[in-house]
C-alpha cells in the first residue's frame, strides 16, 4: 500500500520533485471482518491534490463479501439477527452488530431486485433441467409422471 501511495504521489517519501502531487500524511487504522477473524490494517493517508485509497481495499467496507453473504444466508434460513451475531462471534471471533446484518440483507435485496429486473435479450440457447422420481407401489418401484392426457399415474412399463 505504501508503494501504491508513492506511485500516486509521483514521489518517494521525503523526495522533493516537481512532479510531486501531494504529501504522505501518516497512516489510519482500519479493521476488516473476515472468515478468519478481524484483520487490522494501517492504511496510508495522503494530503494535497491526490485523492488516494489503496486498490486492495474497498472504501467503506468493514466485512469481507463472503462473510456478508454468509450472514445474509443465515438470516434467509430463519436465524434471527441476534443469533447471527452470536454465531459469527463463536465461529469467526468477530462481532457483527444487528445493524450490519440488516445492511447485508438490504444489499442482498438490492442485488435480487436488480437481477429480477434485468433485461432479457434474445436467448440463443435454452437449457431445461428435469427431475425423475421413482415411486414405490406395493413394495415395488414404479416410475411416475404426467401422461399425454395430463393426468399423473404410474407407468408400469417405465416409459
Amino acid at each position: 500500500m505504501q508503494a501504491e501511495r508513492s506511485q500516486a504521489l509521483s514521489a518517494q517519501p521525503y523526495q522533493r520533485t516537481p512532479e510531486r502531487k501531494g504529501h504522505a500524511n501518516g497512516f489510519k487504522p482500519k479493521s476488516l471482518n473476515t472468515r478468519l477473524g478481524t484483520i487490522e490494517f494501517a492504511v496510508p493517508q495522503v494530503r494535497g491534490e491526490v485523492d488516494f485509497y489503496p486498490s486492495a481495499l474497498e472504501k467503506g467496507v468493514r466485512s469481507e463479501r463472503a462473510l456478508t453473504l454468509a450472514v445474509a444466508e443465515m438470516y434467509l434460513q430463519g436465524v434471527s439477527t441476534r443469533k447471527v451475531t452470536n454465531i459469527l462471534e463463536e465461529l469467526c471471533g468477530t462481532h457483527i452488530t444487528s445493524t450490519q446484518v440488516s445492511r447485508a440483507i438490504a444489499q442482498l435485496d438490492q442485488e435480487l431486485h436488480a437481477w429480477r429486473n434485468r433485461p432479457l435479450d434474445e436467448t440463443p440457447y435454452l437449457v431445461l433441467d428435469a427431475r425423475y422420481e421413482k415411486v414405490r407401489r406395493s413394495g415395488r418401484r414404479w416410475p411416475e409422471g404426467p401422461r399425454k392426457s395430463g393426468r399423473r399415474r404410474p407407468d408400469p412399463t417405465g416409459r
